[in-house]
Formats: structure tokens, C-alpha cells, sequence
């Protein structure tokens, strides 16, 4: 869950991202895993599941091992970028990569965290 106030917006090229609402230092932690809030979905369980739902974790979690991790706020819109403005450290904790200005969208470098970023980075603007 973000540490810091966000709102979506429509972005120019990627559809709706999320944004900050407050000046952020570098280095400072802006999301962190909470149990509880956030979910994390052990790979067997997927099974369970319908093709919609399955659906709905395609497009909304990213894959570590053998989980699948989301998010219950804006997180999930956080877009791509190849020169990010936060960074992860591991599934907990994301901080960020440089000083984010009010209003500047929050990004991340998929590759960094998602087991499956290959199987779909053709799918989004770098």
C-alpha cells in the first residue's frame, strides 16, 4: 500500500496512472507489502478460480516464485517506465529513485519485481 498521498489521472499514452500528491524525497519508501490489505495468492490457488477472475490477476498482480501480489490502492495503476521514479526492493518495500515532484506520476520498471514481465512487455509503451 503507498505511504504517500496519490490520485489517478488519464496519462497522454498509457491510459490512467497514478500521481503524487505530495514532494518526495529520494530514497524515501513509498509502497510497502501489508498483509491484510495488500493480497498475495500462493500460484495453487489460481486454480480455484474463474476465467474472469483469472483475468483480473493478469492485468492487476505481478509474479514473484510462486505467488501473485496486488495491491487495494492506486498502486495498481502505477505505469512502466525503462527510467523509473521508484524503485523495488524485493515484493515489501518500493522507494523512490530520485526527488518526485507534486503532480509527477509515479513509475517502475516492471522487469524488476514481475516473474512474467516478458511474457507481456510488448504490450506497453516503454
Amino acid at each position: 500500500m503507498f505511504t504517500i498521498s496519490t490520485y489517478i489521472e488519464k496519462t497522454k499514452d498509457k491510459g490512467f496512472g497514478v500521481f503524487t500528491k505530495e514532494y518526495i524525497e529520494k530514497d524515501t519508501v513509498i509502497w510497502e507489502f501489508i498483509e491484510g490489505l495488500d493480497i498475495k495468492i500462493h500460484k495453487d490457488d489460481l486454480e480455484k478460480l474463474n476465467s474472469t477472475q483469472k483475468n483480473f490477476i493478469d492485468v492487476y498482480f505481478w509474479k514473484e516464485e510462486n505467488y501473485y501480489y496486488s495491491s487495494c490502492d492506486h498502486s495498481v495503476f502505477q505505469n512502466h517506465s525503462s527510467n523509473p521514479n521508484s524503485i523495488t526492493s524485493g515484493s515489501l518495500y518500493m522507494v523512490a529513485s530520485r526527488n518526485i515532484e507534486v503532480g509527477e506520476e509515479l513509475t517502475v520498471n516492471y522487469s524488476h519485481f514481475d516473474d512474467c514481465y516478458t511474457e507481456y512487455a510488448h504490450t506497453f509503451i516503454q
